[in-house]
């Protein structure tokens, strides 16, 4: 079998082999036809006549991809015959050949295979069946032909899940002719499919005069330094900045493959794209976060234009005699969308002193009030097209208010109003009181009400991190440094590291720092948890808790860490249609090629708080925890102990 390169160490040794025989694949291309390649020594890999398939694609932003594979007696000789096949391809001298900056080279070649059952793959299950990502492919027949879906294909193709995967092999080997229905196509690829093995693969590609190696294929190793968080929250900030719409709009929604900007969620809605007014005033606090950091006034201004188009979409109404707003966008009022609206607009206030927008920030403070029943709970629409005819939510009785309820824009609201007391002066001492009681009264509900009534909206991995945040701002206001808010924060703080990845239970070592809901699924980064974790850890230095603030910092580092698989780089983005247009961008997800302006604002901004939280080096691994690896050969990506 070929080597493969389980521990993150392998990645960190010189691959000037690789860049030759990159070289030589270039110069091949260039050469007249049947020019035989030189193989030099000392590559990483070892080729198997056996299995070592081998594929060649070339990248070129604006053309797609164009790729060859074959399996000759020597490596060699299968490069020559890859060579000859992608010259004559009709779309080769579409790409730059001769110009390493423009037309990129991917080298990958199958180093391993195990057997596997294609109605059981699974990405969830730590078992000989489980198909990592990125990691893993498969070499299997259908109707009689041979066919890979090499491990990069999930990059290359965005693609994550089996169904995704098997979906994707229908339209490959034409069964999705058979049927129009795509939940049927995954189920009738897995039962077509048969001499299954799962492969993986070494790989590496082009950047320059340089060869990259690729892991889940993204360039490795992935560096963490306080220096690089702060260099990908302006990286992220200048995205953002950059696709700024002439209205104020942010680029909402970009996916890489496709070059398309209409969001996954709403395929339908494709003139204009869809918009969410709350990931908006997110991206407004990512420019703002930036600001804080760089002092580069462009930020400032960037802000001050999305807050224009805030603007636009604010309706106005009156609540116990006292002018009031809301934002009013895709027939909805939500409570999200005021208290969001509300942090963008104070985070301004606070850094630039102007006060062009106080009316607003009253209006929305006095609005998100209203908002607050008896009971505590907060109502989560006040214009909602199902409720009321589309007319004002005032009053709604208790069955309404529970559809009403939102899981998320409660912590968002209330965080807007501790900012408000923080950062706002003059505040009519009746209004103060009222905020006061409001919201003290709806944290009460949230806290010990909330999980009874609303019980099955938890999920063990806890999502709530803006009410972390608001509880984060309470705690320092007189009268709310209660214990069971401080305790909140600290458990589900807790309760997010225990369904961390760690050093030793990870099957893969880019899932360390990652979420789970359940141990031995596909990984979750994510920037707004890790946000909810910043603010545990803002809550136990101001506390005075050292112990538990040291705590909570091992594990921040290696959610960073985390994350920055998911940062567009130059380097990372050779599969996207228009490269340019993606690079300082966060994905969603490993293998997914989709960015939303919220999957850059969260990981932006928790990164600009832990860079100026961090004074010390990345904390040491951790020490092994209780849960064993799985061994054996079906798990070839586990790491082993101290790797």
């Amino acid at each position: 079998m070929g080597m493969h390169p389980d521990a993150e160490q392998f990645y960190r040794q010189d691959f000037g082999a690789e860049q030759e025989l990159l070289r030589t694949i270039r110069a091949g291309l260039l050469a007249d036809p049947g020019h035989p390649v030189t193989v030099p020594d000392g590559l990483k890999f070892t080729f198997d006549p056996r299995l070592s398939q081998v594929y060649i694609t070339l990248f070129q932003a604006g053309a797609k991809p164009l790729r060859w594979g074959s399996r000759r007696n020597t490596l060699a000789a299968t490069l020559t015959r890859v060579i000859g096949k992608l010259r004559s391809l009709d779309r080769f001298p579409d790409f730059g050949v001769g110009d390493p900056s423009r037309c990129r080279i991917l080298l990958e070649v199958v180093i391993e295979e195990y057997p596997s059952d294609p109605k059981r793959l699974t990405t969830d299950e730590l078992n000989e069946n489980r198909i990592e990502p990125g990691i893993d492919g498969l070499r299997f027949t259908c109707n009689g032909r041979l066919y890979y879906f090499m491990p990069t294909d999930a990059v290359t193709h965005s693609l994550m899940t089996v169904k995704q995967i098997l979906n994707f092999l229908a339209r490959r080997t034409g069964i999705a002719k058979k049927t129009n229905r795509i939940s049927h196509r995954a189920a009738m690829m897995g039962s077509l499919i048969t001499d299954c093995r799962r492969i993986r693969s070494f790989a590496c590609i082009s950047f320059r005069d340089r060869a990259l190696p690729l892991y889940r294929g993204y360039p490795v190793p992935v560096e963490m330094s306080r220096d690089r968080l702060r260099e990908c929250v302006v990286g992220g900030s200048d995205w953002i900045l950059r696709h700024m719409k002439p209205n104020g709009r942010f680029l909402y929604y970009y996916d890489g493959v496709r070059d398309s900007e209409v969001d996954f969620q709403h395929p339908n809605m494709t003139d204009p794209p869809y918009y969410n007014i709350l990931r908006h005033s997110g991206g407004t606090i990512t420019l703002l976060r930036a600001y804080e950091l760089t002092g580069e006034k462009k930020y400032l201004d960037g802000a001050a234009a999305s807050m224009e188009f805030f603007r636009t979409v604010v309706r106005e109404h009156a609540y116990q005699g006292r002018y009031a707003c809301y934002p009013f966008f895709n027939k909805k009022s939500k409570l999200g969308g005021a208290g969001i609206g509300l942090v963008a607009l104070l985070h301004h206030y606070r850094l630039s002193g102007d006060a062009r927008y106080r009316q607003y920030i009253d209006g929305l403070a006095n609005h998100i009030l209203s908002r607050i029943s008896d009971s505590g709970e907060m109502i989560g629409y006040f214009i909602h097209p199902r409720f009321n005819g589309g007319g004002e939510i005032l009053n709604p009785d208790e069955k309404t208010r529970e559809k009403l309820f939102s899981f998320y824009y409660p912590g968002e609201a209330l965080l807007g109003l501790a900012l408000y007391l923080h950062h706002i002066p003059d505040i009519d001492p009746r209004f103060r009181d009222q905020i006061m009681a409001g919201s003290k009264s709806a944290l009460d509900f949230l806290i010990h009400i909330r999980p009874r009534k609303y019980h099955y909206l938890f999920a063990p991995l806890p999502s709530d991190g803006w009410l972390m945040q608001a509880i984060e701002e309470w705690v320092k206001i007189d009268g709310f440094a209660e214990q069971s808010y401080i305790d909140f924060v600290f458990n589900d703080a807790q309760a997010m590291i225990d369904h961390m990845y760690q050093e030793d239970d990870a099957p893969c070592f880019d899932y360390i720092g990652a979420y789970y809901y359940r141990y031995g699924e596909h990984a979750y980064p994510d920037g707004a948890r890790c946000e909810g974790l910043m603010a545990a850890w803002c809550l136990a230095r101001h506390l005075g808790d050292t112990r538990r603030a040291a705590h909570f910092m091992k594990y921040l580092h290696k959610a960073a860490r985390s994350l920055l698989y998911t940062y567009n780089t130059p380097e990372s983005c050779y599969a996207h249609f228009n490269p340019e247009k993606s690079i300082d961008s966060f994905r969603f997800k490993l293998t997914r090629q989709w960015m939303r302006v919220d999957s850059v604002q969260h990981a932006a901004c928790f990164f600009a708080r832990l860079y100026n939280a961090m004074e010390v080096p990345c904390a040491a691994p951790e020490p092994r925890r209780g849960k064993a690896p799985i061994a054996g050969p079906a798990q070839p990506g586990r790491l082993s102990p101290g790797s």
